[in-house]
């Protein structure tokens, strides 16, 4: 668990920076985008943009396909999916089951089955 909770923060703290979260939206509206698509959007050099890719695809965020001479930036949805869900996580209101645990009682009608027993029971 420390350790993705490591992982976890490495990400909210490579998004904390404006440039590459927009470069997470611009390619997540594009579906995937290469690099001189990216630098349209931004008064950053070829350099600088190279090395927010670097860090977004080091850390997931992002992954790259290469074609020819160009590679293609796409959103690493799984990872992002991840860090939704610790944001709704914090978002939850106490007292309440979190997203997560109900797709887990969803996977899980064993654990119904057992509930409706005790109920009757009593």
């Amino acid at each position: 668990m420390a350790a993705k909770l490591e992982i976890l923060t490495e990400r909210l703290t490579v998004l904390a920076e404006p440039t590459r979260l927009d470069i997470l939206m611009i390619i997540s509206e594009a579906g995937t985008c290469c690099a001189n698509d990216l630098l349209a959007h931004f008064d950053i050099s070829q350099p600088t943009l190279s090395h927010h890719m670097s860090v977004l695809m080091e850390n997931g965020l992002v992954t790259g396909t290469k074609q020819g001479r160009f590679m293609r930036y796409s959103i690493n949805k799984d990872n992002v999916k991840e860090l939704r869900r610790v944001l709704d996580l914090l978002c939850t209101e106490p007292g309440t089951e979190n997203p997560s645990s109900e797709k887990k009682k969803k996977k899980s009608p064993k654990g119904d089955k057992k509930k409706k027993e005790k109920k009757k029971k009593k």
